[in-house]
């Protein structure tokens, strides 16, 4: 049996942890490995890790899938053809943090241990939930339906035979897990560094917007919205600039020792980067417009003094330390936005758009001269500014049919339904003789 060793990042203080043996890596040993608490955290700890890597990896191909992205050296190519070989994204890195998060879901509630009862279990269960729904949640978004895996795997055949779920399966899924979750949460925000009723609740409003179910995509917005734990920082990049801020509800926290994975994706060489990934021209003027971005020109900065080319700020801190900030307070008042617009609250859409854009230092908009139309495309342009490298763009346009126009306009491709999800890679489905390739690949 090997022995997976978890590089720990959720805080400094957290160092190397011997985890879980395993044969092969993605197998867990069916010898319990959750006993007491220690080792449910330990394990616990190790998912975390796991989910700092999946997502940094998804908010980079996101990003660079959109209008809002552009590679570096092929920065003619906006919106690039995605195809199984070199655009699949993370699939088996999602799986890897799975099946550490089922082992978990399945020992938390068997553990017998006087010293781990009560409040400190039903937190650990309850994050362990809201983790496995994160990735399931993304692999929905991606992929459409998935293969749902919901025990962990003792050998490297566990999991076959298990065929894809639908769409709507795998959200369903998503939202068992986070009622479960829901349910177990205390009320209160010991970190945002770590999975929290409030995460739950983010997670639940952008599900929801998903599923186009407004009143409930409202509800759990307006539950953040509303708390007393939450607000918007004064500048745009204060809450980038400064780990766990107040706008923050659940962030991805690295350090020197254990560095956010996709840093130098975006930092150019003399600062240590490799310049992978630079911010579309149009983005950029939109972002340095004062009557269009205002304050959200924080964003981007010059490459250096000598050059023109813009670079992203928010993954920019070179020692590597960037969060990555996976819910924040901007997202649900845009989310509010939407849902209400959808409902036909026009003016209640209109004050939350304004008090993004007030933040932004850009004019209010008015709800009386502006049609239900005009205001979600008010709300698709401002996600646009405000979210503009944490990966919405492109699963924005989707969602919303917005395609064939928006995407259409620099790849043809996009005007075939087709696209509109990505491909599984060729390993997953060379492994897997029951995973079917999504139409089109």
């Amino acid at each position: 049996m090997k022995t997976v060793k978890y590089m720990i990042g959720i805080t400094a203080s957290l160092a190397l942890v011997s985890c879980l043996d395993t044969d092969p890596e993605t197998a867990i040993s069916s010898e319990g490995v959750i006993v007491d608490e220690t080792t449910a955290e330990t394990v616990l700890v190790g998912a975390y890790s796991a989910t700092q890597s999946f997502t940094g990896s998804t908010i980079s191909l996101f990003n660079q899938a959109s209008d809002n992205v552009v590679t570096f050296y092929a920065m003619g190519t906006v919106i690039p053809t995605p195809s199984a070989a070199s655009f699949s994204g993370s699939y088996s890195s999602y799986y890897s943090a799975i099946n550490v998060i089922n082992q978990l879901v399945a020992d938390i509630p068997t553990v017998s241990d006087a010293k781990f009862t009560g409040n400190s279990k039903n937190t650990k269960l309850a994050e362990s939930l809201f983790l496995r729904a994160l990735a399931y949640f993304d692999l929905a978004i991606s992929y459409g339906g998935v293969p749902l895996v919901l025990e962990p795997s003792t050998s490297s055949h566990s999991a076959d035979g298990i065929r894809r779920s639908s769409y709507e399966e795998t959200l369903a899924q998503v939202e068992s897990d986070l009622d479960r979750a829901e349910e177990l949460f205390d009320g209160n925000l010991p970190t945002r560094a770590r999975a929290s009723l409030w995460a739950v609740y983010a997670l639940k409003a952008r599900l929801y917007l998903f599923q186009q179910k407004w009143d409930q995509a409202e509800q759990y917005a307006s539950k953040l919205i509303d708390s007393k734990f939450f607000a918007l920082t004064p500048e745009v990049k204060d809450w980038y600039e400064n780990s766990l801020s107040s706008t923050s509800i659940f962030e991805l926290v690295f350090s020197t020792a254990d560095q956010n994975p996709i840093y130098t994706n975006y930092l150019p060489a003399d600062l240590g980067g490799r310049l992978d990934y630079v911010p579309q021209g149009d983005l950029v003027q939109l972002l340095l417009d004062e009557n269009i971005g205002g304050k959200r020109s924080q964003l981007i900065a010059r490459q250096n003094a000598y050059s023109d080319q813009y670079v992203v700020q928010q993954f920019g801190k070179t020692d590597g330390s960037s969060s990555l900030v996976v819910f924040r307070l901007e997202e649900q008042y845009l989310i509010r936005a939407e849902a209400r617009a959808q409902q036909g609250k026009l003016a209640l859409a209109v004050e939350d758009i304004n008090v993004i854009r007030n933040r932004a230092a850009v004019a209010p908009v008015d709800a009386e001269t502006l049609s239900r139309q005009d205001i979600l495309l008010v709300i698709e342009n401002e996600r646009r500014l405000e979210l503009a490298f944490d990966g919405h763009r492109y699963k924005d346009i989707i969602r919303t049919g917005r395609a064939p126009e928006v995407f259409g306009a620099y790849n043809e491709a996009y005007k075939d339904p087709n696209y509109w999800v990505l491909p599984f890679p060729y390993s997953a489905i060379t492994a897997d003789p029951d995973l079917e390739q999504n139409p089109g690949y």
